[in-house]
C-alpha cells in the first residue's frame, strides 16, 4: 500500500489543509529534494486548480509521482523549498537512511517524466493530446 505524503485538499491529494503543514525556515537534506524531483508517473488527472499560495496561478493536474512505497504531488519539492511545507518524518528518514537509493539510481538511468510521456502520446497514431509538452510544469522561480 502506497502512502501519500501530500494529502492536501488544496492540491487535490486528500482532506488535510496544506496551510497546517507550513513552517518558516523548514528545510530537508538535498537528497530529499532530489528524491521528490524524480518523475516516475503514478497518477495523472487532467484538470486545472488554483495554486494554494498564488491564487492567480492555475496549475495543471494533479500529477502524482511514486517510488512504489510513497507517492506525492509533482510540485512537492517546490512547496518544500519555496513555502516551507513540512514532510512526514518517516519519509525523510526513509530517504536519508538509504532505503530509497536504488530508486534514485534507477531514476538517473530512466527518467520517465510526464513531459516524455506526453511527447510519446503526441507522436502516437490516432492520438489527440492537448496537454503542453512540459505538462504545465512551472519553474520554481515563477512558482
Amino acid at each position: 500500500m502506497k502512502i501519500c505524503i501530500t494529502p492536501y485538499k488544496e492540491i487535490k491529494g486528500g482532506e488535510k489543509s496544506i496551510y497546517d503543514f507550513i513552517k518558516n525556515d523548514y528545510s530537508v537534506p538535498n537528497k530529499v529534494i532530489e528524491y521528490l524531483r524524480t518523475t516516475k508517473p503514478f497518477v495523472m488527472s487532467p484538470g486545472i486548480y488554483k495554486h494554494p499560495f498564488k491564487p492567480e496561478v492555475d496549475l495543471l493536474g494533479p500529477y502524482m509521482y511514486t517510488d512504489v512505497h510513497y507517492y506525492w504531488d509533482r510540485d512537492t519539492w517546490k512547496y518544500v523549498v519555496k513555502y516551507g511545507l513540512t514532510l512526514p518524518d518517516e519519509f525523510v528518514e526513509y530517504v536519508t537512511s538509504g532505503k530509497g537509493d536504488s530508486f534514485l539510481a534507477s531514476f538517473a538511468k530512466e527518467n520517465p517524466s510526464w513531459g516524455k510521456q506526453i511527447q510519446k502520446m503526441k507522436q502516437g497514431k490516432n492520438m489527440m493530446c492537448f496537454l503542453p509538452e512540459d505538462a504545465g510544469d512551472i519553474p520554481i522561480e515563477k512558482f
